[in-house]
């Protein structure tokens, strides 16, 4: 009886703990819904997810786990011709390390339904027998526009070419009717594509070199196209003459006794002319690709609605590109790098790292796109043109073959850019001065705080906020540079557009830090719309047209001379020593906001002009009724080979434009003029214009 007994004690004892556990386990998971719902809300899904698989395990019923899960994860389906293939599975973390180091097999193909978390990510596929294939996998733009719906399944189908059927190191991309996307397309033309190969890398210096010992620069079967310079016919002796490395030898420019830069053996060939990008193509029995096929393997026809659509999918504000893309950097970086950033056909780089000829000769030269490491992100998907002749650092190339035989040109003709420039007029003085009335505003205490301080070697970086016109903080940053004596001249930044995409500190250092170590504090406003103070999400983006445009222009410039108020208030800075110095944007639509305030006393504008699209704006928001009114000292530098802004239609309307006294450079860049051309003509600019700045005394 007592053993009996002891044993019903234990049985009970033991249901006891059983059920406590539980209890307590499913106490614990009810916890963890809130915490799944506020990761969810912040746009958190992965880890949201993980607390989610988490509280399944004791909550595999529950309704409300059920409804969050619609939320945090999507439905993955693989197929593959031929099937059996193995399939890996990568996450993408932004602003992270972009992915777990080994990619996590998931199954066999086919793949049917499977939950994974709303989250880009790449897959690997592998079967023996056939070439590796990697795609990106993304639900962004499918949520992100509602006429695309807001399916939760994401289907890739891929046919895995044999080992064999396509040429070493190329992917495979199908032939189609093809015509060029996005605003900056320069053509309107359809090309008629075959089946054809592109390079999965940008050709490398390794690569490259093998045409240098496989005789390459010595064989003129190589060298298909007649060589001109400047509207002269070369012999190839002549032309040979100048395509040499910095001993003398045939080689990229930037080489030394044809040997490549230590350690960058798997970077993109750069320095290197478009006659010898040819060559190169030549030698592997490949071509240049036509801006057809590039655009069709980089983008397959797809363009930016809601935000910006680059080769691995939609790109929002404020959401990092780390392991995606080389943009505003330093150099080059290794070409089988940044493997979340592939294009729909799983070649690398085709945005940013360096820009890449193409075959087509376009008005001005050939044909480059891409971007680089020097240019913000958006230049991705914009044409220039550059001399045959011209190499640069930051442009390389890759090549195609078709795959079979074709007569068809794969759209290789030469395209035509009207290069006239556009004469335009502003509204009367009576009119501009109505104009002005929208920029009145009520003059107030700041209450301006510091947030934090940041103290480096060159430089104090204060974050500052400050009351709004409309009730709002505003956040602003103050660098004032060490060594150099109070009050001292102040830089007013007003950057690119690459601020809906990047925080204000990180392009006001990248941009201006060397001004700041010349001595000039710096003054950047994040005004709202940046990535850092970006727009509640039931903003819709006005039309230009639109009064909500004007006001957000009118707020904008409100915001920043709030901050002047500050700024100048400050013992810190010289009130009478103020330059605006606007890029790209702030050169461009945002050069309004240097005629509305008479309290700068010079004024730069970098990658800036006019352009057409500004006169859809009402008159109040319109830069071109503006720009005549900028009466302070103005020096215009802009790139000669500028994709965004090129010289003849943008920056040189914006230069007949603006009144005396005023400035022109142009200088041998792209949209964005590297620091080694750009920072020594604003420094003197400002030496001539608010004379030089004051060291510290020791």
């Amino acid at each position: 009886v007592a053993v009996s007994l002891g044993t019903v004690l234990i049985l009970i004892t033991a249901f006891v703990i059983v059920r406590t556990t539980q209890s307590r386990s499913r106490e614990r998971a009810l916890g963890l819904l809130p915490q799944i719902e506020e990761l969810s809300s912040q746009g958190n899904f992965l880890a949201a997810y993980e607390l989610a698989e988490d509280a399944e395990a004791t909550l595999e019923n529950d309704s409300t786990l059920a409804r969050q899960f619609e939320t945090i994860s999507d439905i993955l389906t693989v197929i593959t011709e031929p099937e059996g293939a193995e399939v890996f599975l990568e996450h993408y973390v932004p602003g992270g390390t972009g992915g777990v180091v080994d990619p996590v097999r998931i199954g066999t193909s086919p793949i049917d339904q499977l939950r994974i978390p709303r989250i880009d990510h790449r897959i690997v596929v592998q079967k023996d027998g056939y070439m590796t294939t990697e795609r990106i996998v993304s639900s962004s733009l499918n949520r992100s526009i509602g006429s695309f719906g807001t399916s939760p399944f994401e289907r890739i189908e891929i046919s895995l070419p044999a080992i064999g059927t396509s040429p070493e190191g190329m992917v495979p991309v199908p032939g189609s009717d093809y015509r060029l996307v996005g605003a900056y397309a320069p053509t309107t033309e359809t090309a008629l594509l075959d089946n054809f190969f592109i390079d999965r890398f940008e050709v490398s210096n390794e690569q490259f070199r093998t045409f240098i010992t496989g005789g390459g620069y010595g064989d003129s079967s190589y060298w298909k196209y007649p060589f001109v310079n400047d509207g002269r016919e070369l012999s190839w002796g002549d032309a040979l003459a100048v395509m040499i490395d910095r001993t003398g030898l045939p080689g990229p420019r930037n080489w030394t006794s044809q040997t490549f830069p230590e350690g960058e053996g798997n970077h993109p060939v750069t320095g290197v002319s478009w006659y010898e990008a040819a060559a190169y193509a030549e030698f592997m029995s490949n071509s240049l690709p036509t801006v057809f096929q590039w655009e069709k393997a980089a983008r397959n026809g797809v363009y930016g609605y809601e935000g910006v659509f680059m080769p691995w999918g939609l790109v929002n504000p404020s959401e990092s590109i780390a392991n995606r893309a080389n943009f505003g950097s330093s150099g080059t970086v290794a070409v089988d790098s940044d493997g979340f950033g592939l294009s729909p056909y799983g070649a690398y780089h085709m945005a940013g790292n360096v820009k890449e000829w193409m075959l087509n000769k376009m008005t001005g030269g050939f044909a480059t796109t891409g971007g680089s490491w020097e240019d913000p992100m958006y230049l991705f998907s914009q044409y220039g043109s550059r001399d045959g002749f011209v190499s640069s650092t930051s442009l390389g190339f890759r090549t195609v073959r078709v795959a079979d035989s074709s007569t068809r040109d794969q759209g290789s003709f030469a395209i035509d850019i009207d290069k006239r420039t556009p004469v335009y007029e502003s509204v009367d003085d009576v009119t501009f001065q109505n104009l002005l009335g929208h920029y009145a505003y009520d003059k107030k205490p700041s209450n301006a705080e510091v947030l934090e301080t940041e103290i480096t070697e060159d430089w104090r970086r204060e974050q500052i906020a400050y009351d709004g016109p409309d009730g709002e903080r505003v956040i602003a940053h103050l660098y004032l540079p060490n060594r150099i004596e109070y009050p001292m001249q102040c830089i007013v930044f007003v950057p690119s557009g690459v601020v809906w995409l990047n925080s204000t500190t990180y392009v006001a250092e990248l941009y201006l830090s060397d001004h700041i170590k010349a001595g000039r504090a710096v003054f950047v406003v994040s005004m709202k719309g940046f990535a850092d103070r970006e727009w509640p999400a039931s903003r819709i983006t006005p039309s230009l047209n639109s009064v909500q445009f004007r006001d957000e222009m009118v707020l904008n410039a409100t915001e920043l001379r709030l901050g002047l108020d500050y700024l100048t208030a400050r013992k810190e800075i010289d009130p009478n020593k103020l330059a605006y110095l606007g890029l790209s944007w702030g050169a461009g639509q945002g050069l309004l906001f240097s005629a509305v305030d008479q309290r700068y006393n010079s004024v730069v504008l970098i990658g800036g002009g006019l352009a057409d699209f500004m006169a859809e704006s009402l008159p109040a928001a319109n830069s071109i009724n503006f720009a005549s009114r900028i009466t302070q000292p103005k020096l215009i530098i802009n790139g000669l080979y500028d994709e965004d802004t090129p010289y003849y239609s943008g920056a040189l309307p914006l230069h007949n434009m603006l009144p005396e006294p005023k400035k022109i450079e142009l200088v041998e860049s792209g949209h964005i003029p590297p620091p080694r051309l750009r920072i020594p003509v604003v420094n003197q600019w400002l030496d001539e214009t608010m004379g030089k700045v004051n060291p510290k005394r020791q």
